[in-house]
């Protein structure tokens, strides 16, 4: 017994198989694109934190450390700026604040 009965029916399934795929196929391609778009978004974005986050005041702190912790590799003298950092960072984000390295969106 014959899975299709007609030629129409076989033309209308075989049909139904092309345009799936082809439906799939669109919308892969616009998905690349959204996803191209977003990239681009996001790049923005990156930009836009580091912008924002050097004229943050609640960072201040941080920056205040590191340029100590530069000094102080440059000078070759001693500090404990390098530990604090890591002790400010911890405080921070076991409060939940952002730090310097946190990304733009989460």
């Amino acid at each position: 017994m014959p899975v299709f009965e007609s030629g129409i029916e076989r033309t209308i399934i075989i049909t139904a198989v092309v345009l799936w795929f082809a439906h799939g196929w669109y919308l892969n391609e616009r998905l690349k694109n959204v996803h191209d778009k977003l990239d681009r978004v996001l790049e923005a974005f990156d930009g836009l934190r580091d912008y924002l986050y050097e004229i943050d005041p609640q960072f201040d702190d941080e920056r205040q450390l590191l340029e100590d912790l530069h000094e102080s590799l440059d000078s070759g003298s001693v500090s404990f700026a390098g530990m604090n950092h890591m002790e400010l960072i911890k405080k921070k984000e076991q409060e939940g604040k952002r730090t310097l390295n946190t990304p733009l969106v989460r």
